[in-house]
Formats: C-alpha cells, sequence, structure tokens
C-alpha cells in the first residue's frame, strides 16, 4: 500500500499530541509537509478524523495461530498452561494474515515478545516489526539453557516477568539492551497475590518448579532492569497497586505503561483504571497482546474502548501513534477514523482504515 499523497482538509486531524479542526495539510508519500490551521480552498475533503498510522506495543506472533481457541475468564494459571505447548507454533502464513488485517485499520507497526524466530516471509510488504527475545523459567538449573537460545534468536533480550523467573535469570535481566525492556507486570490477581503477599494460587503452582518458592524483590529488580535500558515498560499493570505504579513513573522518567485493555478483559475480566492514567499523557502506549486472548492485531477496537470509556482522543492517539516513535517509527501512512458523531463522538458503524495513496 503506498502512502498518501496530496492537498488534504480532514474534518479533524490529530497531529502530535492535539486535535485541529479542519485545516489544510500538505502529504508527500506520507510525511506532512504543511499544516495550515486556518483552512484554505482547494484541498480534498475527508470525514472524520486522522491520525498518523498505529503501533501495536506489546503483542506475540508467535502464538497467532491460537486465534479463538481459550475460554473467556480462566485466569493466568490456565492460560500459562495453555500457552507452554503453543509458543513458536503460529505458521508464516498465519502471521501475515494477522499483520495484513490489522494494517487495514491503521496499524503498521508492532513489538513482538518471540521465542522462536520470526521468519521474513512473515511480514507484509511496509511492516515494522521489533521482535524481543522474551526469557523465563523458574529452575535454577536451566537457566543458562533458556538465556543461551533466547540469545540465539538474535534479538534484544526481556525478561518475561517478574514472577517467572529464577534468581540467575533475574540477575541477566539486568544486561544492557538497545531496546526498551518490555515486563508485563501486575497483570492478574494471582500475580498481585504472589509478589505483594507471598501467597495465592502462584504459591502452588510454582511447586512444580521449586519445592520452597519464594516471590522476588520486585522493586528492586525492576530498578536493576531500568538502569541499563533506553526505557523500561511496563505491560497491563491491571492490578498494580496505584500507589505503588504512581511512585514508580515519578521516580522514574524512562518507564511507560503498556495498556491491553480488551486482553486484560478477555482472560480476567477487568480492564487499567483510565482515571489513572488520565493523570499520566504521554507515559502510557497500547498494544493487544496474542491472538490467544485478543480478537486483533490492529490497535483500532483499543482505542475504540479507551475512547469509549473516558480516555480523551488526544491521550489515546499519542499513546497509539506518538509515544512509541522514540523506540520503533511506524511507516509514514495515515488513519481515517469514521462517521463520527458532533463533538468526536463514535457511531456503532464507526471503522478506522488507512488511506491509500494508489
Amino acid at each position: 500500500m503506498k502512502p498518501l499523497s496530496g492537498c488534504f482538509q480532514p474534518e479533524w486531524l490529530y497531529w502530535q499530541g492535539r486535535l485541529w479542526y479542519k485545516p489544510v495539510i500538505e502529504l508527500a508519500e506520507g510525511h506532512l509537509r504543511s499544516l495550515n490551521p486556518l483552512g484554505g480552498a482547494g484541498a480534498t475533503p475527508l470525514e472524520g478524523l486522522l491520525s498518523p498510522a498505529w503501533t501495536n506495543a506489546h503483542t506475540h506472533l508467535e502464538l497467532s495461530h491460537f486465534r479463538g481457541r481459550l475460554p473467556q475468564g480462566r485466569g493466568m494459571i490456565a492460560f500459562l498452561e495453555a500457552m507452554g505447548p503453543q509458543r513458536g507454533k503460529a505458521s508464516p502464513k498465519q502471521i501475515y494474515a494477522a499483520l495484513e488485517e490489522a494494517t487495514h485499520e491503521g496499524t503498521w507497526a508492532f513489538v513482538s515478545h518471540q521465542n522462536s524466530p520470526l521468519p521474513d516471509e512473515a511480514l507484509p510488504a511496509g511492516v515494522v516489526v521489533q521482535p524481543l527475545g522474551e526469557f523465563f523459567g523458574l529452575s535454577p538449573r536451566g537457566a543458562r539453557r533458556r538465556l543461551r537460545a533466547a540469545s540465539r534468536l538474535g534479538y534484544p533480550l526481556t525478561p518475561h516477568s517478574l514472577y517467572a523467573l529464577s534468581r540467575p535469570l533475574l540477575r541477566a535481566g539486568r544486561r544492557c539492551t538497545p531496546f526498551p525492556r518490555s515486563v508485563h507486570f501486575f497483570e492478574s490477581l494471582e500475580e498481585r497475590l504472589w509478589l505483594c503477599k507471598g501467597r495465592g494460587p502462584f504459591k502452588v503452582f510454582f511447586r512444580r518448579f521449586r519445592r520452597v518458592p519464594f516471590p522476588p524483590r520486585w522493586v528492586y529488580w525492576l530498578k536493576q532492569w531500568y538502569k541499563k535500558a533506553p526505557a523500561l515498560w511496563l505491560v497491563h499493570t491491571t492490578e498494580a497497586p496505584e500507589g505503588v505504579l504512581e511512585t514508580l513513573l515519578t521516580r522514574y522518567p524512562r518507564l511507560y505503561g503498556v495498556l491491553c485493555p480488551l486482553a486484560n478483559r478477555y482472560l480476567f475480566l477487568r480492564s487499567p483504571n483510565v482515571e489513572f492514567w488520565k493523570r499520566w499523557p504521554g507515559r502510557f502506549l497500547l498494544g493487544t497482546d496474542s491472538l490467544a486472548n485478543a480478537s486483533s492485531l490492529s490497535l483500532w477496537p483499543v482505542v475504540r474502548y479507551l475512547v469509549q470509556a473516558g480516555l480523551p482522543w488526544e491521550l489515546v492517539l499519542q499513546a497509539a501513534a506518538d509515544t512509541p516513535r522514540t523506540w520503533i517509527k511506524a511507516p509514514p501512512h495515515w488513519v481515517q477514523i469514521h462517521p463520527l458523531r458532533a463533538a468526536l463522538g463514535l457511531e456503532p458503524a464507526t471503522q478506522a482504515r488507512t488511506l491509500s495513496g494508489e
């Protein structure tokens, strides 16, 4: 798909953190060359809202074969048991189809946690993917083997989470990395009970891997991981104590949340606190998680959900289009969202689509 060129007058434009009403813009192969906020004559009108292309900051492309196979509301332990044997089983055709579907709705860049290689033939033309080599494991004896396997992928390394690592892998997470370290964080009630109180279903589950399981000193390890990374992304945060999260965001300016609200609703019937993130503009990104617990890799359902939940358009589109560009740049495509009611209200029929310059 060729990026858009020409002179246009969208009804609404999102650009660099703010909304513009009926400006005239000039695009050259998707790049914004000029913006006249006073409008003008001779421009092609566009209905609805126009936004730069979006970045899905958290997914697992290697699970793209798992669409719709997992029942809702089963909880974290059942999810982990289902995922174990399924990692790396998605074919290049399944990954390609999932990515291509997302591009039609404006999502063109993806950050994917991988335990297996991502073949080039799985990527549609123009799509940008940053794979991360994810490592995890609770057995100290298997730590070296797991780390070697992740390193052989050739991707920047990231720990899966604080709850699923042996002590050697916790230490390995302190290594320098060229890309933000992206960590699953307080995704479920099981995780919160384990990290905060050292009890709950995880304590029983972890005895399969270690005779005497113990919760890590998670504040200490987050600080260590933060030191040697361009940024630290905390993915989900659905069950994070808000006071703790507020302290972390205040203390560490390169720390960001990654919200995957529809995936959280699918697995745990919970969602991130929208009112909390209203106070932290520019400090969160958006993701879908995998097709095991999301209907699509497109960010449009996530954008729609968050706007309907009360987050302002500016904050949602900043998280989808602008904040990720510090580390991963989506191609210069444009997304049209329409039809819209007055004051940017959503209709049941409102859709997002990439505008083509062809």
